[in-house]
């Protein structure tokens, strides 16, 4: 049963207020039952409105959409998209912005019908905050096999998307400098993103953080990220190979599949392979060939996902070895990378 989606729309602009308010109401499931001129007044509106999504632009005038954001998560919990311009100069503003809180981001640029209507679809289903979802179905956290205490795991690999900046942030500041493995991070973002991202959770973190490079050497404590709209692979021991989106036919760049799957043949059950929080279910068939080869597979678990999406495809398949809270899965890597 579809119910009626309340939207609040906060952006100092008038005609992209109306341009907004024009695309949502193109579908009768979904009201705009307030506007905000900026993010005092977004603040104060979800408060008195209650809605179940806010479109948030970042550069307003007396609040940024930053700092609305935060007091929003802070004080009343709802989800954010974040729609700007994304210049170069708002980049970072985004990703502070996903670290609050924010669930997803859309350029304004490539704002369209379809694009705005499937995120709030995606937030409405997925995100914790909404009152109305149905609740996310219980798992079981018993692990498939004993439980390895420590083990002797030569590769990390990450596959994240929607959720993966704030999820990031509080796993890789926990990770400890003397594991014995590289972690390779495959998220979900456009090419200007990528590199920010690794500056910030670098300055955040005791290993280091990087974006990563083509025939890149993979060192033991540091943490690689693979650039935006590239997708990388690991066909060869502590070597990084990437690859325009465009020689391949995955969905996604960096594709998760790809980086499993080889990171898989290459180091079997060596390879420590973790799916967090995503939409959709990439990831799926790269981590069916690393299970085949012995790799050993991590899900994020539902309660603590953004979105459920992508650790739901592992689960449901079997696919995984543990499931594991957020909170715990920096903990997890530690010891099953000790030296």
């Amino acid at each position: 049963m579809i119910f009626l989606i309340k939207v609040l729309i906060a952006d100092d602009s008038a005609f992209m207020r109306m341009q907004i308010r024009s695309l949502i109401e193109t579908d009768p499931n979904i009201k705009v039952v307030g506007v905000a001129r900026n993010g005092m007044e977004a603040v104060e509106k979800v408060h008195a409105l209650r809605p179940d999504i806010v479109t948030m632009d970042i550069i307003m005038p007396r609040m940024s959409g930053i700092e609305a954001v935060e007091r929003i998560m802070a004080t009343c919990p709802t989800p954010v998209i974040l729609i700007s311009s994304l210049a170069d100069n708002e980049v970072e503003l985004t990703l502070r912005a996903l670290e609050y809180g924010a669930i997803d981001y859309i350029s304004k640029d490539q704002l369209s019908k379809d694009i705005l209507l499937k995120k709030i679809y995606m937030a409405i289903e997925s995100n914790p905050y909404v009152i109305n979802q149905k609740k996310q179905p219980s798992e079981d956290k018993a692990v498939h096999g004993a439980l390895p205490s420590k083990g002797s795991y030569a590769i990390v690999c990450i596959g994240i998307s929607t959720g993966g900046p704030k999820a990031l942030a509080e796993v890789i500041p926990n990770i400890k400098p003397d594991i014995a493995a590289p972690i390779v991070i495959a998220q979900h973002m456009p090419p200007m993103f990528t590199k920010n991202l690794a500056q910030r959770l670098d300055s955040i973190s005791a290993v280091p953080v990087i974006e990563a490079q083509n025939n890149q050497v993979l060192q033991p404590g540091h943490v690689y990220i693979c650039p935006g709209a590239m997708n990388i692979a690991i066909e060869r021991r502590n070597i990084v190979s990437l690859y325009p989106k465009d020689m391949f036919d995955y969905i996604h760049a960096p594709s998760v599949d790809l980086l499993m799957e080889t990171a898989g043949n290459t180091y079997g059950p060596e390879a420590l392979c973790i799916i967090m929080t995503g939409m959709g279910s990439d990831g799926l068939a790269g981590i069916q060939k690393a299970k085949k080869a012995g790799s050993y597979i991590i899900a994020q678990s539902a309660s603590t996902c953004t979105v459920f999406g992508m650790p739901k495809a592992i689960i449901q398949h079997g696919l995984h070895d543990e499931i594991v809270d957020l909170d715990n899965i920096a903990s997890r890597i530690n010891a099953l990378c000790a030296r």
